[in-house]
């Protein structure tokens, strides 16, 4: 008998507990409700990572082997660049430039003003991503050749 009531109890209580264990669902409007709209993540590349320092890779040429592509960013919105053409004539050519760079509002694309044109490139962490005339990254098989590692 004594076992009996043991088993009946421990019953009860596993069905509590099981009803206790219930989840409730939530709505998104009440999910929404705990948001708190004023906070908002300022992290961005400009002032997460640690990109001052040297980049380095080879570009894609339509007329030539390659574009051999050293770009160097300081912490004081400079930077130095300079482009290599690798198997174009004379060999070896290569052009370099220096200037300040600026930021967009995400805090994610650098803007270079090089020789006359205008580079921008999104800053990600230990590489930058060399991006296309509309500011967007470049997609395809090639797209791996326009992403600089940083070296130093």
């Amino acid at each position: 008998m004594r076992k009996s009531v043991l088993v009946i109890g421990i019953a009860i209580l596993t069905l509590v507990g099981c009803k206790n264990g219930e989840q409730k669902d939530v709505t998104s409007e009440e999910i929404q409700e705990t948001i708190d709209p004023t906070i908002i993540d300022e992290h961005n590349s400009q002032n997460s990572l640690d990109w001052a320092g040297v980049y380095e890779g080879t570009t894609p040429c339509a007329s030539c082997v390659g574009i051999e592509t050293v770009l160097e960013l300081r912490s004081d919105d400079t930077f130095s660049i300079s482009q290599r053409y690798i198997g174009k004539q004379p060999e070896g050519q290569s052009f370099d430039d220096a200037g300040s760079f600026t930021w967009d509002d995400t805090g994610s694309i650098i803007t270079l003003e090089a020789q006359g044109s205008v580079i921008q490139f999104r800053v990600g962490e230990n590489q930058v991503i060399m991006l296309d005339m509309a500011g967007n990254i470049i997609s395809g098989e090639l797209a791996d050749f326009y992403v600089l590692k940083k070296k130093i």
